[in-house]
């Protein structure tokens, strides 16, 4: 192990200790925040009557979920470590974004679906590898160039520590990332979008070189 990538773990294993406590004393000020305008729009979203609008209604939930605790989130405009990972993106959305940006979409992209996602040998090892340091399309200047219209994989990553140390990307070495929890959106967006949904990384979707 070279001394750069030394350090750099020993930052990571002073930063975690007593995390998870300054963490929770964050969420504590949220704890029981109204989240009624939140299950509406998943209410919304479950009962929509086109995919398209069911993506249009998670977004919304999305944004409401994420929204107060944005202001205690490491997240900052600049921060661009989560555009050069993996980023899953279902065939629907993907659709979407192409027609909202007008970026050609690459159609033979969607390799794997909730169904058969147990084929592959290693899908998750798979989608990492297509994303790891490589740069989001989309990233421009170090910033998202659609953020209005980001995926929704983006929508619910939120950091929780202070900086981010932990999103940094170091190779040989991957660090665990205090996110806030939102497993109840990711599960809705996979059930809202039904099973043989096709889901692709970013990159695959909008693949380096396409353009208007």
């Amino acid at each position: 192990m070279n001394e750069k990538l030394s350090a750099h773990i020993e930052k990571i294993d002073a930063r975690w200790q007593g995390l998870e406590e300054r963490v929770h004393a964050k969420l504590a000020g949220f704890a029981g925040a109204d989240r009624s305008t939140e299950v509406r729009l998943l209410s919304q979203a479950a009962h929509a009557s086109t995919v398209a609008k069911r993506v249009h209604w998670l977004r919304k939930a999305a944004e409401t979920a994420t929204r107060d605790v944005a202001a205690v989130a490491a997240c900052r405009k600049g921060c661009a470590h989560c555009c050069r990972i993996t980023v899953a993106v279902s065939r629907a959305e993907a659709q979407m974004i192409a027609k909202e940006t007008g970026r050609p979409l690459n159609r033979q992209a969607g390799a794997f679906t909730v169904e058969n996602q147990n084929d592959f040998t290693d899908p998750k090892a798979r989608l990492a590898a297509a994303g790891f340091g490589k740069p989001c399309p989309f990233l421009k200047d170090e910033a998202c160039s659609i953020y209005a219209f980001r995926p929704l994989a983006c929508r619910l990553q939120v950091n929780l520590d202070e900086d981010d140390l932990l999103c940094q990307l170091v190779e040989g070495h991957t660090s665990s990332v205090p996110y806030l929890n939102l497993m109840e959106h990711h599960a809705a967006a996979v059930v809202l979008m039904g099973q043989g949904q096709a889901y692709d990384d970013i990159r695959q979707w909008f693949p380096e070189g396409s353009s208007k």
